[in-house]
């Protein structure tokens, strides 16, 4: 198993790292949806088949869902623990009764922050860092962000990064 990457370099002419190289973490192929985890789930000597994982997989992401829209943590043990975050406007509200939720939210999002065994050490610790051949194009950019003074990410983003459809994983 590998953590792929690919160099970039910083282009940004006012940041204090301008010219200098990165890493960004890259993916393989096409994401996997429900039905191909239910498919890969079922080949590991379990007695349910794809179809009931499936369903039960289906259900499980409209109850996180649904208990995160309620303003609830969702714990995966040793995954990922889901939240909603908010992203506030830059400057906020001089006073606390001049905040304005329409002013001063620009958007609230996803959150999910590793839990257990399943941290930022153990994955640098475990994860196998590889580059990419140049000539390598099955792959998708995991870090589409743009980058800080510091060559890192600007919202701290701990989850994949990965930005498909209507997803979004931040820290």
């Amino acid at each position: 198993m590998s953590v792929f990457y690919r160099k970039y370099q910083n282009k940004n002419k006012q940041s204090v790292v301008y010219g200098r190289w990165f890493a960004r973490a890259v993916t393989i192929g096409k994401t996997i949806d429900l039905d191909e985890l239910a498919k890969h789930m079922s080949s590991h000597n379990t007695p349910y088949s794809k179809g009931a994982i499936k369903g039960m997989l289906t259900d499980m992401v409209e109850c996180i869902r649904e208990l995160v829209l309620e303003g609830k943590a969702v714990k995966l043990p040793n995954l990922a623990i889901f939240s909603a975050g908010i992203e506030t406007a830059k400057g906020g509200a001089l006073k606390s009764e001049d905040f304005s939720t329409t002013k001063h939210i620009d958007s609230v999002y996803l959150r999910a922050r590793a839990t257990g065994e399943f941290t930022r050490q153990e994955l640098t610790k475990a994860g196998n860092v590889t580059e990419l051949p140049k000539n390598f194009t099955d792959y998708k950019d995991v870090d589409d962000e743009p980058t800080n003074q510091n060559g890192g990410s600007q919202s701290g983003n701990t989850g994949t990064g990965n930005q498909d459809d209507d997803e979004s994983y931040g820290d």
